[in-house]
């Protein structure tokens, strides 16, 4: 509910290496795309959505934008280093999309995702999402694209998969949570008092849990898999089999 810090350094690290390195970014995302740009990688982000793209392009002007689809991508084999996918990976097909991005990789090479998930054992988060949850039953739900990570285990391109988490602690107001909350999805759809209502507990919470003047700390984990491409099932898919007539002469 909170706006996040898109992914700290060192999960960074973790997913791409500490060098520079060139990065296909599959998913337009402003704040991604110069993160990693700041980091000193060569950033080339694809996207279906051109004018998403064209708005990062005129904020960005050294990161290169191509309008495309995550499962056909226009790109000569060998290109990257990393294909990287942050919070979207849910949204492929992966059958078609990892085999795209085996074809894109260099010899080597490795795919990222990662996904930031909210920390809800903490006592007064679940509050929170109770009290929004009485009254906005689709807010706060928990991200169901974590468990699509499990078809990257299938995949003959990427055999070995290796996963781990950071953790984060985004600090988060009183009016920042009160404004995610007005922004929610069914939010616009209360009627006046219940909406009031409901930011009024939220306020309630927040001076019980927060130790003013510092703001609440709201927990994240960034959950983090990668994995070195195999292009030898990418080769011999590529052989045709010879099965014309063969015609002595």
């Amino acid at each position: 509910m909170a706006s996040v810090t898109p992914i700290p350094q060192q999960a960074l690290e973790w997913l791409i290496g500490a060098d520079s390195a060139a990065v296909l970014l599959v998913g337009a995302s402003d704040s991604y795309a110069a993160l990693l740009a700041r980091a000193g990688h060569s950033v080339t982000v694809a996207d279906r959505d051109a004018t998403v793209l064209g708005r990062i392009a005129s904020r960005h002007s050294w990161i290169h934008v191509v309008a495309a689809t995550a499962e056909s991508l226009p790109f000569d084999p060998c290109c990257f280093s990393t294909v990287l996918a942050i919070q979207n990976f849910h949204t492929f097909a992966p059958g078609l999309a990892l085999g795209e991005w085996a074809r894109v990789l260099r010899p080597h090479g490795r795919i990222g995702v990662a996904y930031l998930t909210r920390d809800d054992s903490v006592p007064w988060v679940k509050k929170l999402k109770t009290l929004v949850q009485a009254r906005l039953p689709e807010a706060m739900a928990s991200d169901d694209g974590v468990r699509s990570t499990a078809r990257l285990t299938e995949s003959a391109y990427f055999p070995f998969v290796e996963s781990t988490s950071f953790r984060m602690w985004v600090p988060s107001t009183r009016v920042q949570l009160q404004d995610n909350a007005r922004h929610a999805p069914g939010a616009d759809q209360l009627p006046p008092a219940e909406l009031a209502a409901m930011l009024g507990e939220i306020a309630q919470l927040y001076d019980e849990y927060a130790r003013v003047p510092e703001p609440l700390l709201l927990p994240y984990q960034i959950r983090c898999w990668r994995a070195e491409v195999d292009q030898s099932e990418l080769t011999a898919s590529l052989i045709p089999e010879d099965d014309g007539l063969s015609i002595s002469l």
